[in-house]
């Protein structure tokens, strides 16, 4: 890779990608991204970018356009199935971390993501899935399904939990792992809902009760983002995660969660269309890079949703990887070996942390469910703003050098 005028490939149009091509844009190192879907607005669920991740958007400038269009969480709110509250803890505290925690829907993120890169006039190519790579000497090639290819100094994997790059950089695996635990969720217009206090709609509502896990909170300006975790054995194949009865998961939805508390139910039945999802992570690989090839995101460490941690990671990778690129002076294996020794250690205890907290989050007998909710009650109690501090104060320094 030469120092002088090195040109990265970047496999995924997702959250890490666009974020990864922000930061070599102000370094002055040449990039393109390729995106294995089609550009389409309004796909995608619900998510909360954490403290930590919204520093490292105000670090690109977008955290205030953000935080008008969505929701700041500034609260936890944790409740049984009747509503009884177990606790509610402060969501970090902005002054201390520097910027709050948001609320919005994932089609938001990645169209405020894609606004930027179309100004910038940074290149990002859809409906391009990487079928092969190939390095060179002096270059590596990705070709797509399509027929087309593309070449550079070295390409980053930034293509999600099913990534085609990490096949090639580890074509043994390990692979991601079903955690038990199926996601469903979707979006539902305030306008649609019984009255909710303002206090509630700018927190996150975790709901525990026998019949399984629910929770809510704001979103986009308007609406109200809501999501279920249900525990299966057997993972749903690609057609039965796109071929969706709404009316039938609704229905079922609504018999399982009846006698919850609401706005549960309204928001369940209020809602025209929702995402059910399969949930993986990948505990730990035995290498991000090889070569001319590198990953990060998901592709390298992919998070369940339970940790709050997914976008927020992809970002803090993106800073990070590209501040190494930039100040490797032209080694990237140097850049590569660095990105993972300062990162996978953090990475990884998020992933795990994830796990733990979606164990939390099963159907339970009456009982156990009491008991349970009697113990996290106590816990809460005992809680502090600063047991989450190892989450919340990361923050890299672009002005710092880091080799």
């Amino acid at each position: 890779m030469s120092a002088r005028n090195p040109h990265v490939l970047i496999a995924g149009g997702g959250v890490g990608g666009p974020a990864l091509a922000l930061f070599l844009k102000r370094a002055g190192i040449s990039c393109a991204i390729y995106e294995a879907h089609p550009y389409t607005e309004g796909v995608g669920g619900g998510l909360n970018l954490a403290l930590n991740g919204m520093n490292v958007l105000a670090e690109l400038g977008l955290a205030e356009t953000l935080t008008r269009r969505a929701t700041v969480a500034r609260e936890s709110i944790f409740v049984d199935d009747r509503g009884k509250p177990l606790g509610r803890l402060p969501y970090g505290n902005p002054k201390r971390y520097g910027q709050p925690a948001v609320s919005m829907s994932r089609a938001l993120l990645f169209g405020l993501l894609a606004e930027e890169l179309r100004r910038q006039e940074i290149p990002i190519h859809y409906e391009k899935r990487v079928s092969g790579v190939v390095e060179n000497g002096d270059n590596v090639t990705i070709t797509f399904s399509d027929g087309d290819s593309a070449q550079g100094d070295v390409l980053i994997g930034a293509d999600g939990v099913r990534s085609a790059v990490r096949s090639y950089l580890l074509p043994e695996g390990p692979h991601p792992d079903y955690t038990g635990i199926i996601g469903i969720g979707g979006f539902t217009p305030l306008s649609a809902l019984p009255l909710i206090p303002q206090r509630d709609i700018e927190a996150l509502t975790y709901t525990f009760g026998p019949r399984g896990f629910f929770g809510y909170g704001g979103a986009d300006t308007g609406t109200m983002m809501w999501w279920s975790n249900l525990w299966r054995k057997r993972e749903f194949s690609h057609a039965e995660l796109t071929n969706l009865d709404q009316r039938a998961i609704q229905d079922e939805l609504l018999r399982r969660y009846r006698g919850y508390h609401e706005p549960i139910a309204s928001l369940i039945r209020n809602t025209s269309s929702m995402l059910r999802m399969n949930i993986y992570d990948i505990l730990s690989l035995p290498t991000w890079h090889s070569g001319r090839v590198a990953l990060m995101g998901d592709a390298a460490h992919a998070v369940s949703p339970n940790a709050g941690q997914g976008a927020s990671m992809a970002f803090e990778d993106a800073m990070c990887l590209a501040m190494l690129l930039r100040d490797c002076g032209g080694d990237y294996m140097r850049a590569f070996a660095g990105f993972e020794q300062l990162r996978k250690d953090r990475v990884e205890k998020i992933v795990a942390e994830g796990r733990r907290r979606g164990s939390d989050k099963e159907e339970v007998s009456a009982f156990q469910s009491r008991l349970r909710n009697t113990m996290m009650k106590f816990f809460l109690g005992r809680a502090s703003e600063k047991s989450d501090d190892w989450l919340f104060s990361y923050r890299l320094n672009w002005n710092e050098r880091t080799l």
